[in-house]
C-alpha cells in the first residue's frame, strides 16, 4: 500500500510542476484558479531561492521507504526529468524557463482582467 502511495504521490507532484507551468494561464480563463496558482508559484519560488528540499518529495521518499523500496537520491526533478524531459544538468534553465513563464502568465492574466473591467 505504501509504494500506491508514494506512486500517487508522485503523479500529484508532476501535476503540480505542470501547474506551476501553465497554471497562471489557465487563469485567463477561469480567473479564481489565480490564487491556487499564486500560492505553487510562491511555494516554489521558495524552494528554489531558499534551497530546500520539497516537502511533498520527502513525503514520497517516505513512503517509499515504508514500503520496502530505497528512496532515490536528491530531489523529484534531478531523478525524474533532469535529463529525461530536458538535458542532463540544465535545471537552471528550466527554473528560469518555469519563472519567466509564469510572469508572462500573470502579465497576461493582469492585462485581460484590466480589459473585461472596462467594458
Amino acid at each position: 500500500m505504501a509504494i500506491f502511495l508514494a506512486d500517487v504521490v508522485m503523479v500529484v507532484h508532476g501535476a503540480l510542476l505542470v501547474f506551476f507551468l501553465i497554471g497562471g494561464f489557465l487563469a485567463w480563463r477561469w480567473p479564481k484558479v489565480i490564487w491556487a496558482h499564486l500560492f505553487v508559484g510562491l511555494w516554489n519560488l521558495s524552494i528554489v531561492i531558499l534551497d530546500f528540499g520539497c516537502p511533498v518529495t520527502a513525503l514520497e521518499k517516505n513512503l517509499r521507504r515504508r514500503g520496502g523500496e530505497q528512496p532515490y537520491a536528491g530531489g523529484f526533478i534531478q531523478h525524474y526529468i533532469d535529463g529525461t524531459v530536458y538535458p542532463a544538468g540544465y535545471t537552471w534553465v528550466a527554473e528560469k524557463v518555469g519563472f519567466a513563464l509564469l510572469v508572462i502568465s500573470y502579465i497576461g492574466f493582469f492585462v485581460l482582467r484590466r480589459r473585461r473591467r472596462r467594458t
